[in-house]
């Protein structure tokens, strides 16, 4: 494709040739907020698709340690502790949902992202703040329309039956939970749509200061890559809390959370059997402030025995196993994104020459003879 492109590109007329209808109609269309959206779009969700698949046993053992309160969040050894209790292929569970649902973001997002920036670029300066908002806006606008898709991944890859797939988890929690139990946990999505903002916000940051500085057009793959685990370090470190309180939420799969030690005389509710007590659980917190502090306590230590300290260690509890994966899976998309976003929109340009003919009609089909425009 890059060789077609570079000989099209040599045998291309002269600038003071004019034009035909077609090359000036696809000048203007390349031009477009429209195509830069769906080549970066298109280049997004094939490099979002690559990281999924390649990062999805640390996918899998990190929203395994999110869901603890007590016990080892080593990365290596709970992807071990998997293989051994659950098979080989256990830390691939729900690949293909989650490699679709990543896909379907970094599409969505990339095509409303680079379509208002491509917009606002031509009315006014982009300082970080307004890549912040656009960023903000685009995620919003991609956490409305793929929510039920993370949650579906999420239920998959924290059930250990490995009962069903994708379709199989929304039929159950349809039926427990009705449509809205798709959108567990949507008001911490919105919130949490600052962190693919700040992400991007830093990266293109950065990525501006280091052409400045090389004065070439594009950053190299080791750049981006470099670059893309930075910004999305930041980001991910900033609103930790609140991504594990979401995956938890959308996994069902609460805990329930030490309480005060109960009275050897106290009587257990009907519901316990004798000589338990019931426990409060994060559902049944109202406010997220209740819901961090529940999140904040271990379950293997004394409450009274927990310092303010480790109660906010237990918070990042399991960072190391997010940071590893959303930083690798943002460096290997960034790293891909360029790459890809070239060829595609090369296959555009050769597309146009294959389907269309130089008055801007079609060749085949149905449609052919009618103008482009149409």
């Amino acid at each position: 494709l890059l060789s077609l492109a570079q000989r099209s590109l040599a045998e291309a007329p002269a600038p003071t040739r004019a034009r035909t209808p077609l090359a000036a109609k696809m000048a203007g269309y390349q031009d477009s907020p429209a195509f830069i959206a769906l080549v970066q779009a298109s280049a997004g969700a094939v490099g979002g698709v690559f990281a999924s698949l390649v990062l999805q046993p640390v996918e899998v053992a990190k929203t395994r340690i999110q869901l603890t309160h007590s016990g080892d969040a080593s990365l290596a050894r709970t992807i071990m502790s998997i293989v051994a209790d659950e098979g080989p292929f256990a830390v691939f569970k729900g690949a293909g949902t989650k490699a679709f649902e990543s896909g379907a973001k970094n599409f969505v997002y990339f095509y409303i992202y680079d379509a208002i920036n491509a917009i606002v670029k031509r009315r006014m300066h982009l300082s970080v703040g307004v890549k912040l908002v656009l960023g903000y806006i685009a995620g919003v606008g991609t956490a409305v329309s793929t929510m039920p898709l993370e949650v579906l991944a999420t239920k998959i890859q924290a059930d250990k039956s490995g009962s069903g797939g994708a379709l199989e988890a929304a039929r159950r929690v349809v039926e427990r939970e009705g449509i809205s139990g798709l959108f567990t946990g949507f008001w911490y999505n919105i919130l949490l749509c600052i962190n693919p903002a700040i992400q991007n916000s830093i990266f293109d940051r950065l990525k501006a200061q280091i052409l400045e500085v090389k004065g070439e057009a594009g950053l190299t793959a080791v750049e981006a890559f470099v670059l893309g685990a930075i910004a999305k370090s930041v980001a991910s470190t900033t609103t930790y809390p609140l991504v594990r309180l979401k995956t938890i939420l959308q996994a069902g799969q609460v805990p329930g959370v030490p309480g005060p030690p109960a009275s050897p005389s106290a009587k257990p509710p009907a519901s316990l059997g004798p000589g338990t007590r019931e426990k409060p659980s994060l559902k049944r917190k109202t406010s997220t402030s209740d819901q961090l502090q529940a999140l904040s306590l271990r379950e293997d230590t004394v409450v009274s025995k927990q310092s303010l300290l480790g109660r906010f260690m237990e918070l990042y509890r399991g960072i190391g196993s997010t940071l590893t994966k959303s930083t690798l899976q943002a460096a290997l998309l960034l790293m891909t994104k360029d790459q890809v976003a070239a060829v595609v929109r090369t296959f555009f340009k050769i597309s146009a020459k294959v389907f269309f003919r130089k008055s801007g009609t079609l060749k085949l089909g149905a449609f052919s003879g009618r103008p482009l425009a149409s």
